[in-house]
Order: structure tokens, then sequence, then C-alpha cells
């Protein structure tokens, strides 16, 4: 069973970038507290379609509802990632003409605080991430209070 997995959507300039972060991405240790499950590069194209190089990623079912056959990694019908709240769409985070990587990481160091808290009858109600504005705001309301 998987610990915790985040999904990070970096923005990158360009290819040359993107293969730099994805290098970055993958270079995590799998025995680690984090591991990378998956890393891929995509861009937005004009029309919302996303865009693929190469063979289609693993966590791709995730992302993407139906990928284009034989049009060179083109993704349709969808992209959306299921949310509490709902789904989000990469392309409300990417923009048309814009390329990320999608880095999907596993946190293994919770397994053993998962484990714990359901033996202790705990049952998760709603998980998210604090954004960089959230955690700035945080880190200044630490420094206030302390």
């Amino acid at each position: 069973m998987l610990g915790p997995v985040q999904v990070l959507v970096v923005g990158v300039p360009d290819r040359d970038r993107a293969g730099e972060v994805m290098a970055t991405l993958g270079a995590v240790p799998d025995d680690g507290p984090v591991r990378c499950l998956d890393v891929f590069e995509v861009a937005v194209l004009d029309d919302g379609a996303l865009s693929v190089d190469g063979a289609a990623p693993v966590s791709l079912p995730l992302f993407a509802d139906l990928v284009d056959e034989g049009s060179e990694g083109r993704v349709r019908d969808g992209a959306n990632v299921p949310a509490a709240d709902g789904t989000w769409h990469l392309g409300q985070v990417v923009a048309p003409g814009e390329r990320a990587v999608v880095a999907v990481l596993e946190h293994r160091w919770a397994l053993g605080l998962r484990d714990s808290l359901r033996a202790a009858g705990a049952t998760l109600r709603h998980e998210t991430w604090l954004d960089e504005d959230d955690r700035t705001t945080l880190e200044a309301l630490l420094s206030a209070g302390g």
C-alpha cells in the first residue's frame, strides 16, 4: 500500500530545462523517505490539449482520459485529477503554449504514522497541501508566535 502521494507540477521554460528537472526528480532514491513514482514532461497546446513526449507515463491515466492514437502523445478528453472538492485540470495550472514537469511523489515516511492512526480508529477526512503562498504565510505566523 502506498503512503501519501503528492503531485508537483513545475513550470519549465523549455525542453532542456525540463530534462534537468526530470533528471533531478528521477534521481530521488527509491529507498528514501520520499520516492518519485513517476515524472514526465507535458506541454499544453494552444487548443488546451496536452502533449506528452515519448512513451506514455505510468501515471497518465490519473491526468487524462484518453490518448489520441497516432497523434504523437496528444492527450484529449480530460486531464483531470481527482481532488477532495472535485477535479482540477493540468490546463488550470499550465497555460496554453507552456510546458511543465509533472512529478508523482510518495511520502514513505508517513506509512508508520498512517498505520498508527488507523490502529487507533482514526479515519482520514480530508488531505491537502499548502501552496507556496500559504507556506510563506505560515512561516511568518510561526516566526511571530515564537
